[in-house]
């Protein structure tokens, strides 16, 4: 409080002038110095007030995070879409919704929580190797989980490529041979052929390149970015290229520092040059991040979507799909083959007459939001799951089909009746045809039609004749082998020469984490391979060759959707001497945001100049 000494008080007391004069002055200065207090508080009240309205977004949980960390986000969200171009008169100010919402969108697309903070695991990604192509297209209205067209699109269909220059130590005859690789995945899926010609003349012309190289858009040498390509156009439109300072492999290696998978980038560049822009789908080719692909990739459903959406569909070929089903009332049917297909029709009992087949009971339906599996693969893009005698389809993204799940004879009526469950089943890469294990026997499937002189017995596979079962099967996508589990052990099958491989069976423990006696393991669209053992499944890293969790989470609440449980793939587990905490949603309740504390500030010297009379 500015003090104020009366001047009458002060001649009641003294009479001398010259005490008067200097009270006088006293006063005056202590008045001159209450208006420079105020002047200064008014002062400090307006930059506080500036500095809050244009604080950028800083993460309540952002740790240690340096100021450093949150421009090269800026940089990151501008490059690739997120984030407009700064406006030169304004610098390099963002308002804290832009931020926010920018950030939001690229955790999306990154298949992380859009919570708008910048924590740690989403410094982690923005440190992935992935693509150099945009996230988003300007002007377009950003679209989530489903594959994006960019507008543009070649005019015929039989387009040619060509290497144009290779200014990379890989081999000509290797880039060449994953490049073709790479092309037939797009024309497998759509009306699209190509063809390698030579010279510069082709459609879509591929360079391994340095640095800058005339584009516009400079490669970083070995990490980060790894290609970006053209949509389709004249002059350099649908080119792709490849940073040339990266250590391009034939095939996925054990570490991902030891070099890239060429034929895992060119397949997602050929998308851009045929005119897809990125899928925000986790598990598409054209999700902007850098994946594992399995030798024989097959293009996800929201890829192949896309590209027919814009060259149409291939004629009929010799790759059978599974037929729909559409199940009918509960009634013992007979089957009856049309062609490739077969119908289920009604019969009429007769009490009189008995019958050589035992009494069919209804299997119980299996409660799929709390149940464990039997077996469990992907067929022709669909994912087949089967418990006792009854099975659920699920497409890409998780969904399962109506009115499943459904006996498994509908489908494989070629199947013995009296088989109660599936002990492992999976799609065969040579020829796409199913194999099904139950107890000491295998059948071969195409589509849902038995071949010749099956079932056999496991002894045909090399396997020992004192194996009761197979517990899993799957082909591991990290190599392009087929694998049995049963118990403790697991064999590696050499699908050519039709038996297992010498010097198995192996220790289950070879991969780390996953439990013995497992019931299931397949690979999934993500690149990753799930082991599946009671109502509980594990997410295993395949370039790491471990489980990406110590725990296990149920399999109702991911695969299924079901409310009541968590949907959450289990995070990477940390330790304290872990450089990457663990996400998580910022507490708000207990960690004030910077603008937040801003404005309490402000209110905490208002109150403080009102009580003080200022």
């Amino acid at each position: 409080m500015c003090p104020y000494f009366g001047t009458e008080s002060v001649r009641g007391t003294v009479s001398s002038p010259i005490a008067i004069s200097i009270v006088v002055k006293v006063q005056k200065k202590i008045k001159k110095l209450c208006h420079v207090k105020r002047t200064i508080f008014f002062i400090t009240f307006a930059l506080l007030t500036v500095v809050c309205q244009g604080l950028p977004i800083i993460a309540p949980n952002r740790g240690n995070l340096s100021n450093s960390a949150v421009s090269q986000m800026v940089v990151f969200l501008t490059k690739y879409g997120y984030l407009p171009p700064s406006d030169p008169a304004s610098g390099s100010l963002r308002t804290e919704s832009q931020l926010r919402e920018a950030i939001s969108t690229m955790q999306l697309y990154g298949g992380l929580k859009p919570t708008g903070f910048i924590d740690e695991a989403t410094i982690e990604l923005m440190q992935r190797k992935r693509c150099g192509v945009s996230d988003v297209i300007p002007g377009r209205p950003y679209r989530v989980k489903r594959y994006a067209i960019q507008g543009q699109k070649w005019p015929n269909i039989n387009l040619t490529w060509s290497v144009k220059s290779r200014d990379t130590a890989a081999d000509i005859r290797m880039v060449r041979s994953q490049l073709r690789k790479a092309f037939q995945v797009w024309s497998a899926a759509s009306a699209l052929t190509f063809e390698e010609v030579q010279g510069q003349s082709a459609d879509i012309l591929v360079s391994f390149l340095k640095g800058q190289h005339g584009d516009g858009y400079p490669f970083d040498g070995e990490g980060a970015v790894l290609a970006h390509a053209f949509f389709p156009g004249e002059g350099i439109g649908g080119d792709a290229h490849f940073d040339a300072d990266e250590r391009w492999l034939s095939s996925q290696p054990e570490d991902e520092d030891e070099g890239v998978n060429l034929f895992a980038v060119a397949a997602h560049e050929i998308g851009h040059s045929l005119g897809l822009s990125h899928s925000s789908t986790p598990g598409s080719l054209m999700f902007p991040y850098y994946q594992v692909m399995g030798e024989y990739f097959t293009l996800p459903k929201d890829d192949a979507d896309g590209i027919r959406h814009l060259y149409g569909y291939k004629d009929p070929v010799s790759q059978p799909t599974m037929p729909a089903i559409n199940p009918t009332t509960t009634y013992q049917t007979t089957s009856t083959k049309r062609g490739k297909y077969f119908t289920s029709r009604q019969t009429t009992p007769k009490p009189h007459k008995t019958t050589k087949m035992p009494p069919i009971l209804q299997p119980q339906v299996p409660d799929m939001c709390n149940t464990s599996i039997d077996a469990i693969s992907v067929i022709r893009r669909e994912a087949f799951i089967f418990k006792g005698r009854h099975f659920w389809r699920m497409d890409m993204n998780r969904t399962v089909k109506a009115d499943y799940p459904v006996p498994i004879e509908r489908f494989w009526h070629t199947l013995p009746v009296d088989i109660e469950r599936v002990d492992a089943v999976y799609e065969r890469p040579i020829d796409k045809k199913i194999v099904f294990f139950t107890g000491k026997k295998f059948w071969l499937f195409s589509a849902n039609q038995l071949e010749p002189s099956y079932p056999r017995p496991l002894t045909d596979l090399g396997l020992p004749d004192d194996l009761e079962q197979i517990d899993a099967a799957m082909v591991w996508g990290h190599n392009g082998k087929t694998y049995v589990f049963s118990g403790k052990e697991y064999w590696k099958f050499d699908e050519n020469e039709g038996r297992v491989e010498l010097d198995y069976p192996r220790s289950i423990n070879s991969w780390r984490g996953v439990p013995p006696n497992i019931d299931a393991a397949f690979q999934w669209t993500d690149g990753n391979t799930y082991f599946f053992k009671g109502t509980k499944f594990w997410k295993f890293i395949d370039i790491k060759m471990r489980i990406q969790s110590k725990g296990p989470s149920d399999i109702g609440g991911f695969w299924f959707k079901c409310p009541s449980k968590s949907m959450e793939i289990p995070q990477s587990a940390t330790t304290t001497n872990s450089p990457i905490a663990k996400p998580s949603v910022p507490n708000t309740s207990t960690i004030l945001k910077m603008s937040q504390l801003c404005w309490l500030i402000l209110a905490m010297l208002l109150m403080y100049c009102r009580n003080q009379h200022v």
